[in-house]
């Protein structure tokens, strides 16, 4: 569990939503939208319960199978409220899914995926996802690919068994994506930190892509501690695995 001193870096848990038609969000029938393909690095827009017609974009982390052979996708916890119905991004898909589990001591949600509308994959651009767990060491050289800032890497440079800071540079929008040690999924993205430089905490700008130079390290939560969390609390997501 993320502690009340680091809770002051998860500043992103007030992501910038869009206003978009609700009817993004509407089933659509299967003549109008066929399935849509999936994975780690998806965009997908999130509906907020909370402000009727507006959604946030955010990132898939991953999608496979719970123990109960339901179709489930990952994604941070501060993207949406369970009940929240899910869209995939730049695609007329209708309510394709909504998030069923979520803790947000922990920043994480979990989405139960219509099967019939969503075909999950393990390749999103540049990233393939064949494995999940273990967390990585300092100085392991990481990747994420976001919605946003797409597929970035960076050193780690700060590990703990539940969270680690790494400089792969994300953005807005970048919340819930996954962060690879090759084909492994290690973490998922959920804020932009400071750097503490003795009593004084520096702010940096976000990284707005590849080719930056100066910007936030990123925090990412394990996927050790992610999917240990879920497996506690039971129900929608518990037993998580890659297809």
């Amino acid at each position: 569990m993320l502690s009340a001193g680091r809770a002051r870096v998860l500043r992103w848990a007030a992501i910038a939503a869009t206003a978009l038609s609700s009817a993004l969000l509407m089933p659509a029938s299967a003549q109008a939208a066929p399935p849509v393909t999936l994975g780690g690095g998806s965009g997908i827009y999130v509906e907020q319960l909370d402000d009727e017609g507006m959604v946030a974009e955010c990132t898939l982390t991953a999608i496979g199978y719970d123990n109960e052979n339901r179709l489930v996708g990952l994604t941070a916890g501060h993207c949406g409220e369970i009940g929240a119905r899910i869209a995939a991004e730049y695609t007329p898909s209708g309510g394709i899914g909504v998030i069923a589990n979520k803790y947000d001591g922990n920043d994480w949600a979990v989405i139960h995926f219509d099967a019939e509308r969503v075909i999950p994959t393990r390749q999103v651009a540049q990233s393939v996802i064949n494995g999940v767990g273990g967390a990585p060491k300092l100085g392991d050289m990481a990747c994420k690919n976001g919605r946003t800032t797409g597929y970035t890497c960076g050193v780690v440079w700060d590990v703990n068994p539940a969270w680690f800071r790494s400089q792969v540079c994300a953005d807005h929008g970048d919340s819930g994506a996954p962060v690879l040690l090759g084909d492994r999924l290690v973490g998922m993205i959920v804020a932009g930190t400071s750097i503490d430089v003795g009593p004084v905490s520096v702010e940096l700008p976000s990284c707005k892509g590849a080719g930056d130079l100066i910007y936030q390290p990123d925090l990412s939560t394990t996927m050790d501690m992610v999917l240990a969390d879920i497996n506690r609390k039971g129900g929608v997501g518990a037993g998580f695995r890659v297809f």
